[in-house]
């Protein structure tokens, strides 16, 4: 318990020692009774010109002002009139309810009482109203302390308080000098950024902290006329992440200035401040207007919540400079952004229709390769592929064989069954005959018209001789009928015949010799009966 209670004491008086106003001391030392101790509900009351008023209150639900605050009647505070008017005591006690226990600690100074500090706890708390002992010295002395402030200002002569004025105003003049070359600081930042989350970062972070704020957020509109948080500040002065807030844009007095009246920025004083759209305080709320020419593209918001720093003269155009500046870096940040959206993606337009015409060139390449009724290589990949073979082959000393095909009697069936039925023989021959050979480099080609040709790197005379007896059974086991008539005996089915051809080159021989001696070997075949083949070499 004793340490809970330290820490109490250290958190208010780091808090206090900032604190510019009496309501923002007292804001403080509630929001701390409710997070150290269980309390349900905490009052301040302070005596001013021989009446009681409430300063504040706090509970659950947040805390609630009486701005001025409001004077202690029977019947506007039955609950606690007569206890504050009546009680003698010096020391604190509690009294008891169903609902609560509630202590009363007397605020006394020069043994005078001059408020009263009371407190809600639950039935099953532990209230240790010794422990409160130092906060009532605390919080009397700091009352007292702004009680006189003000007798001592309301007794000041005209001349006394001109002269104050006119040290108030040079002080403020030095203060604007030097948050102006902050402002200058910032911006140098904000233009180093690389990202819009970056820049609204530096923006609150920073701007807190050179130009004396103490709580500010951003908010960044879109076309549906919402509101989305950015960067903020919680209760504690933290810079947190809250992009997960989003509202429609409120029917505020601050929305129909900076919006509807087109206002730079919308300042009022003595208001309700939040946090997550409960009430947390009082001071002065100030909402800058973010613009891109003349469209709204979001506000940045400022109160003095932790401090109560009062708001200055110079403010008002400090904060208007600070807007215009974020006002920048915000719409040079969404033009570069819609600048890589858009070369990204015209980048991958780019992309896919590269790779488009690609596949268009390899499919236009592919189709240039292959014969276009049979599908398989056409005669330029054939003359290719024997020029650089043949080369191999000379270079390396290995043999290399050709075979010539030819379909026997083609023009008698073209005659008999049409072009049509000519074209689908063709097709069918060459499914057939693609895959009979299958070694490395081997390739099977339309030539022209009813002529094959099967090149056979690296194979002699009679790996030459095999193929051509596979292609002569292969035909065989398609059977595809020859047209006849009654008057002539013709072959039943269609045949072919091969002539083939097998060397190793010499040293500036020419593979057309190779084709010659094939070719002849056809012609053979051919003179010999068809369906054969003929080998020559």
């Amino acid at each position: 318990m004793k340490k809970h209670v330290d820490l109490f004491y250290k958190n208010i008086t780091e808090q206090w020692g900032n604190a510019h106003s009496l309501r923002t001391l007292c804001e403080l030392t509630c929001r701390n009774l409710m997070e150290f101790f269980d309390v349900q509900h905490c009052q301040i009351i302070v005596a001013y010109k021989g009446q009681w008023h409430s300063l504040l209150q706090l509970n659950e639900t947040g805390i609630q002002y009486s701005f001025p605050p409001v004077i202690i009647t029977e019947n506007n505070h039955a609950d606690i009139y007569d206890t504050i008017t009546t009680q003698d005591n010096k020391q604190p006690f509690i009294s008891s309810s169903k609902d609560f226990h509630r202590a009363w600690l007397p605020l006394f100074r020069r043994e005078q009482r001059i408020g009263w500090l009371i407190i809600d706890f639950p039935h099953a708390a532990n209230v240790d109203l010794q422990a409160l002992g130092q906060l009532r010295t605390l919080l009397a002395s700091e009352i007292d302390a702004d009680l006189l402030s003000q007798t001592i200002k309301s007794e000041n002569s005209s001349r006394r308080h001109v002269e104050q004025e006119l040290r108030n105003s040079q002080h403020e003049q030095v203060l604007l000098l030097e948050q102006l070359q902050a402002m200058h600081s910032i911006s140098f930042m904000l233009w180093r950024t690389k990202s819009i989350k970056e820049m609204l970062f530096i923006a609150v972070d920073e701007g807190k902290r050179q130009l004396e704020i103490d709580r500010m957020a951003v908010f960044l509109f879109d076309e549906k006329h919402h509101m989305h948080g950015t960067y903020g500040t919680d209760i504690a002065g933290n810079t947190t992440d809250e992009y997960y807030f989003e509202s429609v844009i409120p029917n505020q007095w601050y929305a129909a200035r900076t919006l509807k009246e087109k206002e730079y920025l919308a300042v009022q004083e003595n208001t309700p401040l939040f946090h997550d759209l409960k009430q947390v305080g009082f001071g002065w709320s100030a909402y800058i207007a973010l613009w891109d020419e003349d469209t709204p593209i979001g506000w940045i918001a400022c109160d003095n919540l932790l401090t109560g720093r009062p708001f200055r003269s110079y403010h008002h155009q400090l904060l208007k400079q600070y807007g215009f500046i974020i006002s920048q870096h915000l719409v040079r940040h969404q033009a570069e952004d819609r600048l890589k959206r858009l070369n990204k993606d015209l980048e991958k337009r780019v992309l896919t229709r590269t790779q488009e015409l690609n596949d268009v060139n390899k499919m236009l390449e592919k189709m240039s390769r292959l014969d276009p009724l049979t599908n398989i290589a056409n005669r330029r990949v054939f003359d290719e592929a024997i020029v650089d073979e043949w080369r191999r082959a000379e270079r390396h000393q290995l043999p290399i064989s050709l075979l010539i095909m030819d379909i026997d009697h083609f023009k008698q069936y073209n005659d008999h069954l049409g072009h049509d039925a000519g074209d689908l023989c063709l097709k069918k021959i060459a499914n057939g005959l693609a895959n009979i050979e299958r070694r490395a480099g081997s390739l099977f080609a339309r030539f022209g018209g009813e002529e094959f040709v099967l090149l056979l790197p690296g194979q002699d005379s009679k790996a030459a001789v095999f193929a051509a007896k596979k292609i002569l059974k292969a035909m065989h086991d398609m059977a595809l009928p020859f047209p006849h008539n009654d008057n002539e005996r013709t072959e039943p089915i269609v045949t072919l015949s091969i002539g083939a051809s097998t060397t190793i080159p010499t040293q500036g021989s020419d593979y057309k010799t190779l084709f010659n001696t094939a070719d002849k070997a056809l012609y053979r075949a051919k003179g010999e009966g068809r369906n054969c083949y003929r080998l020559l070499l």
